[in-house]
């Protein structure tokens, strides 16, 4: 799929050009060659605005974050953390290179840290160390990437599936209702994992 209109030679140009291509082609997609077609330059021009691709990766990456709506912190701490997770599920979803983006190591851009002084906000009531607040909020990262990849359960994901040899697996399969829906899964598992690394000594 070709790229769209040719965008300004700047970085913020450059990055939606990056964008485009990684949405149509993936992140595979996205080279200093490429972009430099998208945005009417040649590969050694982009290096005046980016120094390696790992930097544009690092400006794609912070482009779409923008986009990542923060609502103001109350004293609902773990619900704001539930909101903004389901977004970021979206945004992964919308991007699914985000994932992949999100670990070329590149520095973070204003958009990924104003991300992080969110959460820092939203945890300042919860008395833990700062490093577990962090991790919290990487954790809380990581389960919206893992939503965002995973979709629903087929039957043929079990074809291989015996009852002798997974008695287990088989009984619970039995009792499963094919209708019922997990719609809670997601605020189950963020509810769990947020709370045991910020409480490790409850669990």
């Amino acid at each position: 799929m070709p790229p769209g209109p040719a965008r300004s030679l700047t970085v913020d140009g450059i990055a939606a050009a990056a964008v485009e291509l990684a949405d149509a082609g993936g992140l595979d997609a996205v080279t200093m060659r490429s972009v430099a077609r998208a945005v009417g330059s040649s590969a050694p021009g982009l290096y005046r605005y980016v120094a390696s691709r790992e930097e544009l990766v690092g400006h794609m990456v912070d482009r779409v974050s923008a986009d990542l709506d923060h609502p103001t912190p109350s004293a609902a701490w773990l619900e704001d953390l539930l909101v903004v997770t389901e977004r970021q599920v979206a945004l992964h979803r919308a991007h699914p290179w985000l994932a992949a983006a999100s670990a070329v190591p590149a520095p973070l851009g204003p958009h990924a840290l104003d991300h992080l002084e969110w959460g820092l906000r939203v945890l300042a009531p919860v008395e833990v160390p700062a490093r577990a607040k962090m991790e919290a909020i990487a954790m809380t990262n990581g389960i919206a990437a893992l939503f965002a990849a995973s979709g629903p359960v087929s039957p043929s994901l079990f074809r291989y599936l015996a009852a002798d040899r997974h008695p287990e697996l088989a009984a619970l399969a039995a009792k499963a209702d094919p209708g019922e829906g997990s719609d809670d899964l997601l605020r189950r598992v963020l509810t769990g994992v947020v709370k045991a690394v910020l409480n490790p000594g409850d669990q």
